[in-house]
């Protein structure tokens, strides 16, 4: 399969794995009242179970149960690497956010005027920001290691 096909399909399943992820998220940190860092602790292990799913019998084209525990094995390693430092990235950017005055506190109410849902754009930015940040690396990984064929 080719590089752009691949990334095409990479790409959408990870708009389903962030908005997976993104829904649980917001969700503890409005209904539950988590902070961004909890609730990025259970909301990104659910879109990592979607991703690789997907990713696996779709992206990859690997239908076969051969193989998969090896797989999964090497997704999780690379999972648990870009977990770690997705964690890390949304702490170090709501801390940024969170001290710096030239962020927009004015718009952070912007998101409850457009979802009706009161998450505020200092909660959302640092897990965009570490999201975008993960994404490259992981769909070299996976391409090359992960779901390599054999």
């Amino acid at each position: 399969m080719s590089w752009r096909a691949q990334i095409k399909k990479y790409a959408t399943v990870g708009i389903g794995s962030a908005l997976t992820d993104f829904s649980i998220y917001g969700s503890l940190i409005h209904f539950a009242h988590l902070s961004p860092e909890i609730a990025n602790l259970i909301s990104r292990p659910c879109g990592g179970l979607f991703s690789f799913t997907f990713n696996k019998v779709w992206t990859f084209d690997r239908k076969q149960l051969s193989g998969t525990h090896r797989e999964l094995g090497r997704f999780g390693i690379v999972w648990i690497v870009s977990y770690a430092v997705s964690e890390l990235l949304v702490w170090l950017f709501h801390i940024y956010f969170v001290r710096n005055p030239g962020f927009p506190h004015a718009f952070s109410d912007s998101l409850r005027h457009i979802t009706g849902v009161n998450l505020h754009l200092i909660e959302v930015i640092p897990k965009l920001c570490a999201e975008s940040l993960v994404c490259i690396g992981l769909f070299l990984t996976h391409r090359f290691w992960t779901f390599r064929n054999q």
